[in-house]
């Protein structure tokens, strides 16, 4: 019975072990390090922490979103907001980026997650009724700026299980194509040289369900 009883919960554990993990979970545990910067009238809608600047502090990524009003349209925000010990309270806020994310249409809110890996900044997108279908940006610090050094558009049709990934990697100045059932090991690829026309930040990007770099 000890066994059984033991076997019974160990998806529980697991799964609060990888919420307890996640960026958004432990960032959530510490609101507030980054309450002094969310801008009036405005509200969190996802928080993440992890390194972006070469100390060993932490940092934050944080949207943040206006209801719409009487006198004043809804409207969401990409806050960056990074350590240093210079100043008052140990952090600031790098960058705002106000057209990045896009608000929900129809009751459908593309955007999807909020992530800091490996000293980069990463942000998905779903297109409406999609379902497996999503955009993920990638942004690396680059002096005060985040630049995009990776994109991945990556389109699933529901009712055939194929699927197109398209992998652009800016900084190696190359796009991979690759197509196939995912229910098969075996896959389409296709790689060839990209070089994009200007850098990109997300100050740039004012539809990122369809920008093309």
């Amino acid at each position: 019975m000890r066994t059984l009883f033991l076997l019974s919960i160990l998806p529980f554990i697991f799964a609060a072990s990888q919420l307890a993990n996640s960026p958004a979970a432990t960032a959530m545990a510490n609101p507030a390090a980054i309450e002094p910067f969310i801008p009036k009238n405005f509200t969190v809608l996802k928080i993440a922490e992890g390194r972006l600047n070469t100390d060993s502090e932490t940092d934050y990524a944080v949207v943040v979103e206006r209801a719409a009003s009487a006198t004043q349209s809804a409207a969401r925000r990409l806050l960056v907001i990074l350590s240093d010990p210079e100043v008052e309270g140990g952090l600031k806020i790098a960058q705002q980026y106000w057209r990045f994310i896009p608000l929900p249409v129809e009751g459908d809110d593309p955007f999807s997650q909020l992530m800091i890996l490996d000293g980069a900044l990463e942000v998905q997108f779903k297109p409406p009724n999609a379902g497996r279908s999503h955009v993920t940006y990638t942004f690396k610090p680059e002096g005060r700026r985040f630049v995009l050094s990776r994109l991945q558009r990556y389109t699933v049709k529901p009712t055939t299980g194929m699927f197109k990934e398209t992998l652009i990697h800016l900084e190696q100045g190359e796009r991979e194509f690759t197509s196939g059932s995912m229910s098969s090991p075996r896959h389409l690829k296709k790689l060839e040289k990209f070089k994009p026309e200007q850098t990109w930040t997300p100050c740039r990007i004012d539809d990122p369900l369809n920008f093309e770099p």
